[in-house]
């Protein structure tokens, strides 16, 4: 049985005590990283190493100098800043999930996040809110709640309110949502600008999860997973760590060729607000509808996940099958597919279709990211 608010049918959840998953060394390819006796300042060279492009499985998770250290056996760990990044992983995460899906309609319950994952027969309706005690990314990078024994909902259809958020967790890549820390006390406000605070407040050092970013004049805002809105001057993001986006065998120029095809393919359909697909789409939308075509893998369903879905590149090193942003790392608010000669395909804004624009100065982009390195 899960476990919702103010009645049950369903199981109560089990409690997550630590993260752990999978990583995958993203270093240099013919190079390996040390692997460590300890951690942080504590730490002692083994003589061994992890090769690019293995995977490990972890136990446990421990920040230490602003750095995540991923345990790989006794006493052995491994340091995200030598490339060591979650591909699958179970999260220390609880609190409530607020199913944001179509007015009327029901979600699904699977039985695991895993690939392998099969429906139980059970449904979440619209609106409805169900507490949770962890959350897991899968090997396509969609994540996962789970509110009940063996009873998981898609990420992609919630609304979340945190009550337990680790800085261990918050530095986990996750698809639907950005994790901010308040460096400000803050009010909360109803929508995206200074005329329109509320009665909650956020207080320094509290960590939160945004799931949008707009530009209001000068300022950048962040909408809350859980409702309301804080302007980005009031707040730090939180580096995400996240695993490559693989080729699925193809090689390199092949995958680029196939997500330029698949972008091109979208052409001439309406730009809609929080559009997916098929037939309609925003700018990050289109972006995570063409690149999971190609791969099969989520690249994020809105502009700041998908910043960390490659290697950031300035806009003198562009090349074709490179994601285009626009606003400042953290806090961008376009997205565009960059084509080669000066020209990106985008959805712009409401009211227009996916058209292939040039760069401009009086709309340049900030930076671009390489997927496929």
């Amino acid at each position: 049985m899960l476990f919702a608010l103010g009645f049950s049918n369903l199981e109560q959840p089990v409690q997550a005590a630590v993260n752990q998953g999978v990583i995958t060394i993203n270093y240099i390819p013919g190079y390996g990283v040390e692997l460590w006796q300890g951690y942080g300042l504590n730490k002692k060279k083994t003589g061994r190493k992890l090769a690019d492009g293995s995977a490990w499985k972890y136990s446990a998770v421990k920040t230490a100098q602003g750095t995540s250290w991923y345990q790989v056996g006794n006493n052995l760990w491994v340091s995200s800043s030598q490339g060591a990044t979650p591909t699958e992983s179970e999260i220390i995460n609880k609190g409530i999930a607020k199913i944001n899906y179509v007015p009327g309609y029901s979600i699904a319950v699977w039985n695991s996040y895993q690939v392998t994952r099969q429906r139980t027969g059970q449904t979440l309706k619209h609106g409805t809110s169900w507490t949770f005690s962890q959350k897991a990314l899968d090997k396509q990078g969609n994540s996962w709640y789970q509110v009940g024994k063996n009873q998981w909902i898609s990420g992609a259809y919630v609304k979340v309110t945190n009550t337990s958020f680790p800085l261990t967790s918050a530095e986990i890549w996750d698809p639907n949502f950005a994790a901010l820390k308040v460096v400000k006390n803050s009010p909360i406000y109803y929508d995206s600008n200074f005329y329109s605070a509320g009665i909650y407040r956020a207080n320094v050092g509290a960590i939160v999860e945004v799931n949008s970013t707009v530009l209001n004049g000068n300022t950048i805002w962040y909408e809350l997973s859980d409702g309301g809105w804080l302007p980005s001057t009031v707040v730090k993001s939180i580096t995400p760590k996240r695993s490559r986006v693989i080729l699925n065998g193809k090689t390199k120029q092949q995958a680029i060729n196939q997500v330029i095809l698949a972008a091109k393919a979208q052409l001439g359909k309406p730009y809609v607000w929080d559009g997916k697909g098929p037939n309609s789409f925003d700018c990050s939308g289109l972006m995570q509808y063409v690149f999971q075509q190609v791969t099969g893998q989520n690249i994020g369903s809105w502009t700041v996940p998908q910043e960390s879905a490659g290697v950031k590149v300035g806009l003198n090193q562009l090349q074709p099958g490179d994601l285009l942003f626009w606003g400042a790392q953290g806090a961008t608010y376009h997205v565009a597919l960059y084509l080669g000669n000066n020209q990106y395909l985008n959805a712009l804004r409401p009211g227009t279709n996916i058209k292939i624009d040039r760069i401009t100065a009086d709309f340049m982009p900030s930076f671009g990211v390489r997927i496929f390195t």
